[in-house]
């Protein structure tokens, strides 16, 4: 195995062709540096006694998905991890910030439909992201519309924890398109 860096170990690819117009190559591995970042703002705002400090963690490690999806080289793998975790973040900030109690769980579910349906939007040649979104904005109109818990009650605290434990199934299964 070599150990030079991947582009120069490569013949072809978007790195290749980056180098051959000229145009200054992407970096590459910003996202150690940017989860490692995010998880000290999210410890540095906890400090502060910022409030919903846990839902600014998610968010920032969305974005260093984010960060590592626009910065690289557009890899789709960074790209949902990113988007999930932002929508959990999002899910989870609002409902605290303005103290909106029923609509907690209509808008957690609604944010990560949201998120899933830009995934899509950004990436529209892969549709897979639709099928979970679809569901989950039923769940979130049912919710608030409907008043109806299409969760029941006693399953929504295992919601959080099994769509992390998806997103990482996922990072491990993604094939890499290098």
């Amino acid at each position: 195995m070599s150990l030079r860096p991947l582009d120069q170990r490569t013949q072809g690819g978007a790195a290749a062709s980056a180098r051959v117009a000229g145009a200054p190559p992407r970096r590459r591995g910003v996202l150690g540096g940017l989860v490692v970042f995010a998880i000290g703002l999210a410890f540095l705002l906890q400090a502060l006694s910022f409030p919903a400090a846990s839902a600014f963690l998610f968010i920032a490690l969305g974005g260093a998905f984010v960060a590592a999806y626009v910065l690289g080289y557009r890899q789709y793998v960074y790209l949902v991890p990113g988007a999930v975790l932002v929508g959990l973040g999002i899910g989870l900030l609002l409902p605290t910030v303005f103290a909106l109690g029923q609509f907690a769980a209509p808008i957690f579910f609604g944010a990560l439909a949201a998120a899933l349906v830009c995934v899509t939007l950004l990436a529209p040649d892969r549709r897979w992201p639709l099928i979970p979104a679809v569901p989950l904005a039923v769940i979130a109109i049912a919710g608030v519309f409907g008043r109806v818990d299409l969760v029941p009650v006693a399953a929504q605290p295992f919601i959080l924890p099994l769509v992390l434990m998806l997103v990482g199934a996922y990072l491990l299964v993604e094939p890499s398109s290098r």
